[in-house]
């Protein structure tokens, strides 16, 4: 059934986000589509259940859609990427990798699990045993309790990494180890869009956004160090120097390869491809 009417926008309420969306926030440019904020993992399962027409949803998420039940398409030149350094995607330890035999996950970016459970089989060669945490857990208090509980690491992603940046003996950047390990940029979330969804001139007009967003950088720095309660500098160093906008050449790369690895550690189902809108 071809969706009509306003199309139903998700994005992400990270920091990372805001240089994408900021305009359309602050309705700088005009348009009607009605656009909603939350986190990765609800705009993936919205957009899968179709309460969303597009969505900045993880990678991960693309590549798990079943084509029987939901046909997916990448938005071109834009993502959410790094290369090198990310900052905000973080595991947390009181022990050295090696000695590391459980492990919390924040389960709000399916995508940052996967990349961890990548990193550890192909680059560490460690398979640690895995529970679920809060975004909220504090990893030097909640490592501390070796009760309970009985973990020795713990992955936080978006803000709650920023805030806890620093805060354990130890401690890994998954987007700093995952180009040591491969030369290539990582993706962590494209604007994504159900195949029946009449786009118009939506592809364009997130472009506008971008294009809008990067040049205010500096403003949405000082703005969201206040929300947060986070320095500005950590803000302008992290919006400008650690995430990446674009989505060219090297960052496809980046992406096919973290998609055979997914398919090898059975993280995601064989036989998926890349399909552009437009294209």
């Amino acid at each position: 059934m071809v969706q009509k009417g306003r199309l139903r926008v998700g994005a992400v309420s990270f920091l990372n986000t805001k240089p994408l969306i900021y305009p359309l926030l602050n309705e700088e440019i005009q348009t009607d589509i009605a656009l909603s904020v939350d986190v990765p993992s609800r705009v993936a399962t919205f957009l899968s259940e179709g309460k969303l027409d597009v969505g900045l949803i993880p990678i991960i998420e693309y590549f798990r859609a079943k084509p029987s039940d939901t046909n997916f398409c990448i938005l071109p030149n834009i993502s959410i990427a790094s290369h090198g350094s990310v900052k905000s995607i973080q595991l947390f330890s009181r022990v050295p990798i090696q000695e590391i035999r459980r492990i919390a996950l924040d389960t709000s970016s399916r995508t940052s699990v996967a990349l961890l459970k990548i990193l550890l089989a192909e680059k560490y060669g460690i398979s640690p045993a895995f529970t679920t945490c809060a975004s909220t857990v504090i990893p030097s208090t909640a490592l501390q309790n070796r009760q309970y509980p009985p973990f020795e690491a713990v992955l936080l992603i978006g803000d709650p990494a920023l805030r806890q940046l620093g805060s354990t003996d130890y401690s890994i950047d998954l987007g700093e180890a995952w180009h040591k390990f491969t030369g290539l940029p990582f993706v962590y979330a494209c604007w994504t869009a159900r195949k029946e969804a009449q786009l118009d001139d939506l592809p364009e007009l997130l472009l506008e956004s971008k294009t809008r967003g990067i040049a205010q950088i500096p403003e949405i720095a000082r703005i969201e160090a206040q929300r947060l309660g986070f320095p500005e500098k950590l803000c302008l160093d992290y919006l400008q120097h650690n995430i990446k906008y674009d989505l060219g050449e090297s960052e496809i790369a980046g992406l096919e390869l973290f998609y055979k690895y997914a398919v090898k550690n059975d993280l995601a189902p064989p036989c998926r491809r890349l399909s552009f809108a437009g294209s």
